[in-house]
């Protein structure tokens, strides 16, 4: 009888394990709306919908001008590793940039 008992409450355990990680992944949340950015290298125009919350993603060839037409705050930072923050754009907000200063990552982080 012990044996069930035992195999019964690591059963559940595992269960409640499963189910918090699911209940966590699932949960992420994204910026509703579309980034775009003129790349500083090509001029050309590029961009996201729907970005992913606290994910540091890299914009490829530096950003020009930069367009936050999200419902969230959009972090530009300076690196591709988004460790040295260069200007924040507010929801339906935009800026543009150069030289040596362009921004090379964003987060976007509601709160």
């Amino acid at each position: 009888m012990r044996a069930w008992q035992r195999l019964a409450r690591v059963t559940v355990v595992a269960g409640s394990a499963i189910m918090l990680v699911a209940g966590v992944s699932t949960s992420a949340q994204a910026a509703t709306g579309k980034f775009s950015y003129t790349r500083a290298d090509t001029g050309f125009r590029s961009s996201t919908t729907n970005p992913p919350d606290d994910l540091c993603i890299p914009l490829e060839g530096g950003a020009g001008t930069a367009d936050n037409l999200t419902d969230t705050p959009a972090i530009l930072f300076r690196d591709e590793e988004c460790n040295v923050p260069q200007d924040t754009l507010q929801p339906n907000e935009g800026g543009a940039y150069g030289g040596a200063t362009v921004p090379h990552a964003v987060i976007f982080h509601a709160g």
